[in-house]
């Protein structure tokens, strides 16, 4: 029998170009019809993104086959990933709106680093106009001398890029993107070591 750590190499060097020629197929198909800007910086830091959390889930899959005695108990700590990397991923409850006993969880799991890092490379310096709902926080960062009584003017817009630093209470800036892929690679690392010790 094959030592566990070949096995767990020959998982690695089997996966790695599966996953970028897969996340390569998704984004071509994907990047261009969803209409992003043909700009080659923002469609490789798409690329990078899709790849490392592809990259970021499959392996931690593998940790967790590795770490737990049974596959069904695997795949319940799997889910438990994904849903809260779901709940506290910055999208479904926005990072200003978590409450504070659970901001643990949004700095742990891997999808907010995901979201983060695709959201603020494609929107950087997008100067798309965005017009502004009344009673949202966008509005009233655009607007915001204007009361319940008075009329909407037609100019209370802004641009794409304030759109998300509004949407996300700031949290989410271009600055953020290389710790967003230091953080992958990391959770890529120590998936790595479960395998290889689990």
């Amino acid at each position: 029998m094959y030592d566990y750590r070949a096995i767990a190499l020959a998982f690695t060097l089997v996966e790695i170009p599966f996953i970028i020629l897969a996340s390569l197929v998704f984004v071509i198909l994907w990047y261009f019809t969803v209409g992003f800007a043909v700009n080659a910086g923002k469609f490789f830091l798409y690329w990078l993104f899709m790849t490392l959390s592809l990259a970021v889930f499959t392996f931690l899959g593998q940790g967790f086959m590795s770490v737990f005695p049974d596959a069904q108990t695997a795949q319940g700590f799997s889910g438990l990933l994904i849903g809260m990397s779901g709940i506290f991923g910055g999208i479904l409850i926005r990072p200003q709106y978590i409450p504070t006993f659970w901001l643990w969880a949004y700095w742990t799991f891997p999808l907010h680093y995901v979201l983060e890092g695709l959201f603020t490379s494609q929107f950087q310096g997008d100067n798309t106009t965005i017009v502004a709902s009344y009673g949202s926080p966008f509005f009233a960062y655009v607007c915001p001398d204007i009361g319940p009584e008075d009329l909407i003017p037609n100019n209370c817009t802004g641009t794409a890029e304030e759109w998300i630093g509004v949407s996300f209470g700031w949290m989410w800036v271009p600055d953020n993107i290389p710790y967003n892929i230091l953080y992958l690679c990391g959770a890529i690392v120590v998936a790595r070591v479960m395998v290889l010790f689990g």
